[in-house]
């Protein structure tokens, strides 16, 4: 595990000035995707030809990533940025030197950085393509981007994970109901065979490290420790209850891609000379409720404007207004999650409880875009959120799924990413 980094803190916003807090430790060791700076805002990275994609590349392909954010201090600042190897765990490939990876300069500039253009809440909005021609990657595997202040690695901005895959084995998933009573109406188990035609492995056990996501989130990742059989050129991983996750239910979105007129998930807009609040219509349980499928980005978002032309430089920011009802408080605090925040529990994304309208509350400044959101329970920014007291789950709810396969060669240096596989439970 890597040293503890910073945790990004964000505060609660007033009406109508977005205000920003001060930055927390970040208890958690992993290299997460993770906002440092709480005037870091709308962080996404993602292929160039996609922005709900994962930032997923296959090495040697012409195939870009984008790593886009606001700085809502509104005034230039000198960001650096480096890459790191990482091995199948995320923890820096120690055996392998900066020149075994890197074709270029490992320490790079942005040098994109623009001022918005008359938007209400001023910003900086910075970005950068990779690779480029400062720096390209040479090896397939696990990498991290971290961005920092000037050349001081201690003062971090933001770190964001992206692979590289060079195709050398192919998984071939499949989806069951859970015969494990009470799992057949609320998990979704996977199985799958890693195909390895060609290629001669002595020891799946260690050579061989397979990786399932939900919906590209890591912290809901489920690693199969061994397989069920070994084939010739074949390894099945077919044993019940191993790669069993809990469906959950539909994410809840919200459009905000105009605040000129309301969507269907806002109940009123107020407009100021300084910018707008928003409040959503009241949210309530779905744990004891049937599964009703939605239209959503299964956890995404994406910045996008139906008002501007350009809405990098051109979009505005809201208070958006979020509510939950709940005649009782819950026995932890709840939080609103996403990937818009990474799924962390953090300081700004935890709700207040108010006696008066008997639910939860939280302001938060949101980008014109698209969001999906979900509410979760957490003792602190270190748990692990709980979805089933608020959310409930169900085997019938639409999900991504993302199989990985880091294979490593006898007397290798590094895991290289072999194989990636996604597989949607509700095939279009």
């Amino acid at each position: 595990m890597l040293p503890s980094l910073p945790l990004l803190c964000l505060t609660l916003f007033c009406l109508p000035t977005l205000i920003w807090a001060q930055a927390d430790p970040n208890p958690n060791p992993q290299n997460y995707d993770y906002i440092y700076q709480p005037y870091i805002k709308s962080v996404q990275f993602h292929p160039t030809d996609s922005k709900t994609d994962y930032p997923i590349v296959e090495l040697g392909s012409g195939t870009k990533l984008m790593l886009s954010f606001d700085d809502m201090e509104a005034y230039t600042k000198d960001y650096s940025y480096k890459i790191i190897h990482c091995n199948a765990n995320w923890e820096p490939s120690e055996q392998l030197s900066l020149f075994d990876y890197i074709d270029g300069y490992q320490e790079n500039r942005f040098y994109n950085a623009q001022t918005s253009i008359g938007s209400r809440v001023s910003y900086i909005h910075y970005d950068i393509t990779l690779p480029n021609q400062d720096i390209r990657w040479t090896l397939s595997g696990n990498y991290i981007l971290k961005v920092y202040r000037d050349t001081d690695e201690d003062d971090m901005i933001l770190l964001r994970r992206f692979m590289v895959v060079d195709t050398k084995m192919k998984v071939v998933p499949m989806l069951r109901r859970s015969a494990a009573p009470p799992y057949g109406t609320t998990h979704q188990e996977l199985f799958f065979t890693v195909e390895h035609v060609g290629i001669n492995i002595g020891n799946p056990d260690e050579q061989v490290t397979p990786v399932v996501l939900q919906n590209g989130r890591w912290e809901r990742v489920i690693r199969p420790e061994r397989p069920s059989a070994i084939q010739q050129e074949a390894i099945r991983y077919e044993l019940q209850g191993t790669v069993l996750f809990p469906g959950l239910k539909e994410f809840r979105p919200v459009d905000l891609r105009t605040f000129r007129f309301r969507t269907n998930q806002i109940e009123r807009i107020e407009e100021y000379t300084d910018g707008h609040d928003i409040w959503l219509f009241e949210d309530r349980s779905r744990r004891h409720t049937p599964h009703v499928f939605t239209h959503d980005l299964n956890g995404k978002f994406f910045i996008a404007s139906h008002d501007v032309r350009d809405e990098h430089l051109q979009g505005e920011y809201a208070d958006v207004h979020f509510s939950l009802k709940a005649l009782t408080p819950y026995q932890k605090p709840v939080y609103v999650l996403g990937a818009f925040n990474d799924y962390l529990p953090m300081p700004a994304y935890k709700m207040t409880y108010s006696k008066e309208c008997l639910c939860y509350q939280l302001t938060t400044a949101l980008k014109n875009g698209f969001y999906d959101y979900t509410y979760g329970l957490a003792e602190n920014a270190q748990a692990i959120p709980d979805y089933l007291a608020v959310e409930g789950s169900s085997f019938e709810t639409e999900n991504d799924y993302l199989f990985l396969v880091y294979y490593r060669e006898y007397g290798g240096l590094y895991d290289q990413l072999v194989a990636v596989q996604k597989m949607n439970t509700r095939p279009r």
